[in-house]
This record gives C-alpha cells, structure tokens and sequence, in this order.
C-alpha cells in the first residue's frame, strides 16, 4: 500500500499550484495503473486513476474492453482460487474481450505470489495458458 500511495501522491502533486507547479504539467501521467503486491503475505491489487486516486479491488481490469472483463471477474472471480484458477480466468478474460485472438506474442502474463514475488512469465509458461484457453470447452471462440 505504501508504494501505492506514493505514485498517487505524485500524480496528486501535479495538479497542485504553487511557484514550482507552474512548469509542470497538469496530469503528466495520463494513465491508470493496476499496482500489484504483497502486504506480508496478503496479495494486494490496486487501481490508481490518472487523478492519484487509488482503490483496493480482489480482482480489477482496466483499458479496453474492461466493461466486460469487469463482468467475467464479478461472475467467476472468487477468493478461494489458487493461481492456475485465477490463470485459467485472466486467459478467458482476455480470449473474450480482446478484438484480436490471444496469441503468445500479443499477450503477456505475470504473477505476484506472497512466495515468489513478482514473475513474468517465460514463453514456455506463456504459450501453454494459450492453448488452454483455446482448447477450453464454453469459452467464447474467436472468429
């Protein structure tokens, strides 16, 4: 949380007035952001607006098509999934809101785990989540 609350800080300070305000630029930032971390051993997610203002969520997707990744997470999400669930779910949510077919070289995926910290996944591990959600039975095919 601290880490989060420091990038917010920053984003906030840029719409702030002052002598050194004035060669800044309003809202330097223009994005929002999904922070991801460990509290100890609690897994954290959070999403910071372009304004510096942050939320805690469980499960949270911004860009484009988050209207219906939003809605995926709501109906499937659940607290009690282990990583290879909430692997399987990240990859349907992409397969069903992205315009183009998920492939290894269009997507990456990541994890953050109390254990391991933060890994980027290799294109091994990569490409074997790609051909488990084209071959998963109720997922919405690309055309």
């Amino acid at each position: 949380q601290s880490l989060t609350q420091s990038v917010c800080d920053l984003m906030l300070s840029f719409g702030e007035g002052g002598d050194e305000a004035e060669t800044r630029v309003s809202r330097p930032f223009g994005v929002s952001l999904l922070i991801a971390g460990c509290d100890g051993d609690k897994p954290q997610l959070y999403h910071a607006d372009p304004s510096g203002t942050y939320v805690l969520y469980d499960a949270h997707a911004i860009g484009n098509g988050h209207e219906g990744a939003q809605t995926i997470l709501r109906e499937n999400y659940s607290k009690t999934m282990n990583l290879e669930e909430a692997e399987a779910l990240v990859m349907r949510v992409l397969k069903e809101t992205m315009q183009d077919k998920v492939t290894s070289s269009n997507v990456e995926v990541s994890s953050v785990t109390a254990g391991d910290g933060y890994k980027m996944y290799d294109s091994e591990r990569l490409q074997a989540l790609v051909e488990a959600v084209h071959r998963a039975p109720g997922i919405i095919d690309d055309a």
